[in-house]
């Protein structure tokens, strides 16, 4: 004897089995929308929690990538500030001074070259007070304030005096390190740096303005006061910045005075070249940092990729596979409800659709 089959019964199997459809369509559109084989950890509890740990590796080489772009842009506006630096040093030794001392004018022609080196003098200090944004480029980790100033001559930095050797080597060492995937670390406790970040694990962004320019003074020999012809320890010597910026305006002064003290502008000119040297060096010195910080980008770009690349492979699916899987649940569904119109009365299908 067959078994009886009820309108009821057709109509219980036909809705769960349409449910049943319309689960497997929410769930392949959800594929499409989020690149994601499954919503919900409990589907698939290992790739779950390796993608979890994947989430929390890009979020930080994320952090890394736009570190590491600001103090590219950082870095880049230092550059540009020690060209702009070397260009007027560059000037002031080959144009101004050098034309200075061969000027056939005399007094007169050298003092228009005075009035050059202090406007050259005035333009080194305005490049050096440089803003990016609302902090000073140059001024090491004192951004918020003005580092340097040139008042009666004389130039200071963070409120000191740039000859001041002790106080600018305090200042020349002051560092700013950002954290770029480096595996920044500290020193432990009990060492003599405790606390303190280890260099090689951090990226370091401060450029104290005064490693540009100079400080501190030297002892220079100027005069050949034993006449033998040469200039060495036994004749005058002379204490003279190491600042280029003060050393322009000593220049200057020497140009303005009479007699022509020619010994003394040409020990002038020769400190004043080698502080322009000390200034490529730093110049060559950001360039090697601009390098590092686009070598790190590159690594920090490719981690990147990588990390997209496991993560697709442990939770992801392929975007053809999403929608052709959506397509296919989207026919079952509307086969389901053109199979339902024969079976069921138009109320119900109403309220299924």
């Amino acid at each position: 004897m067959g078994m009886r089959i009820t309108t009821n019964m057709l109509r219980r199997n036909y809705t769960n089995n349409l449910m049943s459809n319309i689960g497997g369509l929410e769930k392949a559109r959800k594929q499409v929308e989020t690149g994601r084989r499954f919503q919900w950890s409990y589907e698939d509890p290992t790739a779950a929690a390796k993608g979890m740990i994947l989430d929390r590796r890009y979020a930080r080489n994320s952090d890394y990538i736009d570190t590491a772009k600001n103090a590219q842009k950082w870095i880049d506006s230092q550059s540009d500030i020690l060209n702009e630096l070397s260009g007027y040093a560059n000037q002031i030794d080959e144009n101004e001074f050098m034309s200075a001392m061969n000027d056939p004018t005399g007094k007169e022609g050298r003092t228009a070259y005075a009035k050059n080196l202090r406007e050259l003098q005035e333009s080194l200090v305005h490049s050096l007070n440089t803003k990016y944004g609302d902090t000073f480029i140059m001024a090491g980790t004192d951004g918020r304030n003005v580092p340097f100033d040139l008042k009666d001559g004389k130039l200071s930095y963070q409120g000191k005096d740039v000859d001041d050797a002790l106080a600018m080597q305090e200042r020349a060492g002051q560092t700013l390190y950002v954290d770029i995937g480096f595996g920044m670390t500290f020193y432990p406790d009990g060492s003599d740096n405790a606390g303190d970040i280890v260099p090689s694990s951090a990226f370091d962004m401060a450029f104290p303005g005064i490693l540009a320019v100079g400080y501190g003074t030297s002892e220079v020999s100027v005069y050949d006061s034993n006449g033998d012809g040469t200039i060495g320890d036994g004749d005058e010597k002379k204490t003279m910045s190491n600042n280029i910026i003060n050393l322009a305006g000593q220049m200057a002064d020497i140009l303005e005075k009479e007699p022509f003290d020619r010994d003394m502008c040409n020990a002038l000119w020769n400190q004043f070249k080698a502080g322009r040297d000390e200034l490529q060096n730093q110049f060559a010195r950001v360039g090697t940092k601009a390098q590092l910080l686009e070598n790190t980008l590159n690594r920090l770009e490719t981690e990147d990729q990588n990390i997209k690349e496991q993560y697709q492979d442990a939770i992801g699916i392929e975007p053809a596979l999403a929608i052709t899987n959506e397509s296919y649940a989207k026919y079952s569904y509307d086969a389901a409800l053109k199979i339902g119109m024969s079976l069921l009365g138009n109320s119900l299908l109403d309220f299924m659709q």
